[in-house]
């Protein structure tokens, strides 16, 4: 799966000092004013490890949203679970990309549009 770093994490992130765990990269995120739960939600997909440029953090950053994942949601009724997210991909017999990207969403999340999913 190809992973990004959407201009909103870097922004969050770009005057931070390396190396730095997993915890603190999410402590000095939550400080961030402008920063969306979304944002934080993918931050908190990270793998538990040390972290040691930016670049590092992008290339572990799970969720990607693709048009073609965008499209695939635009007629799905909201709220929803990541449960009803990959139910509903199936159900549609979108591609297996598209269901395991879904798969990496939190399981705890009632998401409330797409892009609570795609921030």
């Amino acid at each position: 799966m190809k992973v990004y770093c959407n201009r909103e994490i870097l922004s969050a992130l770009k005057d931070i000092k390396f190396p730095k765990a997993k915890s603190e990269i999410l402590d000095i995120a939550k400080y961030q004013m402008d920063i969306s739960e979304g944002a934080l939600i993918t931050l908190n997909q990270l793998d538990e490890k040390i972290f040691y440029s930016l670049d590092d953090i992008c290339n572990n950053v799970k969720i990607i949203c693709s048009i073609e994942l965008r499209r695939a949601l635009e007629k799905l009724k909201f709220p929803v679970t990541k449960i009803a997210i990959i139910e509903y991909l199936k159900s549609k017999k979108y591609s297996d990309t598209l269901i395991e990207t879904a798969d990496d969403l939190p399981d705890d999340i009632v998401y409330s549009s797409i892009s609570e999913i795609c921030e």
